[in-house]
């Protein structure tokens, strides 16, 4: 796609993913989790502005950086229209941009992908509050075409390159920069998790079950998909679990998480079933930068977050697949359970 078209796509879909909801549905309630819809719309909008337009007028109502979380629902913001006026301007001032050539598309890419991330989170939100899925979006990864390859797939050891490079096109700081590292021989799993081995888990362990899950009257275990309770789907891959039941998970099994080293090496080697598109993968790693790191001018992204988050690595149905890269780091604390992460495991060291 042209950086033109990105723009363009990028705003269409985020209007399609909050579109339907009435002006209730967008009064949503106070959560650690996710943001009231009318601050996160505009909040797109002003990163755009800031970043492509270098406009902060807004700055006091929109800058994630100065807002704390729990004051955005207490906001003056503009109205719902109001907003979507905005939204739509800033885009078009921005497109006003690209077409004269004026601009530095490094921004332009930043504010594409930064959108990208809200998008994925609106899906979060309307999980979380069991409104329904928007009729435009539909998940990839039914079990109707999952098709798993069981056992492992061995990875010898020794050292390999792990990170992006300059050449690579738009990346994030803490993908910088391409290095080497030394690793063991390592055995990973060619499928992810199912949910019927977690059930097995949940129950021979006595573990919680997942947070979107439930039994009813008959004893059947059923899974909450946004506004719908369905059966479990025994093949397809287990999700919204946090790293705490992935890693209680691995020890059950006798498994162990990938590093995220492991899985970047995995994915560039080949032979592993839905490394992206189905679910995020948790990884037994912290979120730490790479030896030489450096914020890019955005330095909100990473480096707040270093030392109290995990790495997840792939990427989940609801990703935009311009976010799906072999080196991409998404990161998370360990207890998010609202996210659409699930895992795959390693064989213990013999």
């Amino acid at each position: 796609m042209s950086l033109e078209s990105l723009v363009i796509d990028a705003r269409a879909r985020t209007f399609d993913l909050v579109r339907d909801l009435s002006d209730e549905q967008f009064r949503v309630p106070l959560l650690r989790t996710i943001n009231p819809f009318l601050w996160e719309i505009g909040h797109v909008a002003y990163f755009q502005e800031y970043w492509v337009l270098r406009r902060d007028g807004l700055r006091d109502l929109y800058d994630s950086a100065i807002v704390p979380h729990d004051t955005r629902w207490h906001l003056p913001l503009p109205s719902r229209a109001e907003t979507v006026g905005y939204m739509e301007n800033v885009r078009d001032r921005v497109l006003d941009r690209v077409r004269s050539g004026s601009f530095d598309p490094y921004f332009v890419l930043l504010s594409v992908f930064h959108e990208d991330m809200h998008d994925e989170a609106f899906l979060i939100t309307r999980q979380t509050l069991g409104y329904a899925l928007p009729e435009p979006i539909e998940p990839r990864d039914a079990p109707a075409v999952h098709v798993r390859d069981s056992g492992d797939l061995g990875i010898p050891g020794g050292e390999y390159t792990i990170g992006s490079t300059a050449d690579e096109g738009f990346i994030f700081d803490n993908e910088k920069w391409a290095h080497p590292v030394t690793v063991d021989d390592f055995r990973i799993a060619r499928s992810l998790v199912t949910q019927r081995e977690f059930l097995q888990f949940v129950e021979d362990s006595g573990a919680p079950h997942p947070v979107y899950w439930k039994r009813d009257a008959d004893g059947r275990w059923l899974r909450r998909h946004f506004d719908r309770w369905v059966p479990l789907e025994p093949d397809r891959p287990v999700s919204n679990i946090s790293w705490f039941e992935a890693d209680a998970y691995c020890r059950w099994a006798g498994r162990r998480l990938p590093t995220e080293f492991e899985w970047e090496i995995a994915a560039r080697h080949g032979g592993c079933d839905q490394m992206f598109g189905s679910v995020w993968q948790w990884t037994s790693s912290d979120f730490l930068p790479y030896a030489g790191f450096s914020e890019d001018p955005y330095k909100e992204y990473s480096s707040p977050w270093f030392q109290t988050h995990k790495t997840l690595r792939g990427a989940a149905w609801s990703t935009r697949s311009r976010m799906m890269r072999l080196a991409y780091r998404n990161f998370y604390t360990p207890d998010r359970s609202d996210i659409w992460a699930g895992l795959r495991t390693c064989a213990l060291a013999s």
